[in-house]
């Protein structure tokens, strides 16, 4: 399958075999996709730009960076690309900051069975939001060319 009909996804995660398991639960639910892993914050950021991402998908605590953090720099510079927790430590309220701060979806590692249901949620919002955005787009574009009031009922 050609790059352009796979998912490009952001790993920031600094331990090898929780990718690792992330990817086997995405390929084992038909998901297909391009990944890259990163571990700085420098390193996010230039993958940010370089290898752009459809989704990130985030450890929460790394030894220098956080899922806080990236997810700061993200809603920042990519505020369409969504952003999803994957960690191994996440209380109640943490969950609940993380989604306030725009986290689209938080998932345990402990059940990580449940990421490819995270990510096609994730991905089927992300689609309908930009067939939203189109339509918005397109009632704008015509209100603003009309030279005449416009009545919507």
């Amino acid at each position: 399958m050609e790059t352009e009909n796979k998912i490009k996804i952001l790993f920031i995660e600094d331990v090898p075999s929780d990718k690792e398991l992330a990817e086997m639960e995405l390929r084992k639910e038909g998901i297909v996709f391009i990944s890259e892993v990163v571990e700085t914050k420098n390193d996010f950021i230039q993958a940010l730009n370089v290898f752009k991402p459809d989704l990130i998908i985030s450890d929460y605590s790394l030894p220098s960076f956080d899922g806080m953090q990236a997810l700061t720099i993200a809603k920042e510079f990519y505020p369409t690309v969504p952003f999803i927790l994957y960690t191994g430590s996440l209380n109640e309220e943490t969950a609940v900051e993380c989604i306030k701060a725009g986290a689209w979806d938080y998932v345990i590692k402990e059940h990580s069975a449940r990421l490819p249901f995270a990510v096609k949620e994730t991905m089927e919002k992300k689609a309908k939001l930009k067939i939203l955005k189109q339509s918005e787009d397109k009632y704008q574009t015509i209100f603003e060319s009309t030279g005449t009031a416009t009545l919507i009922v």
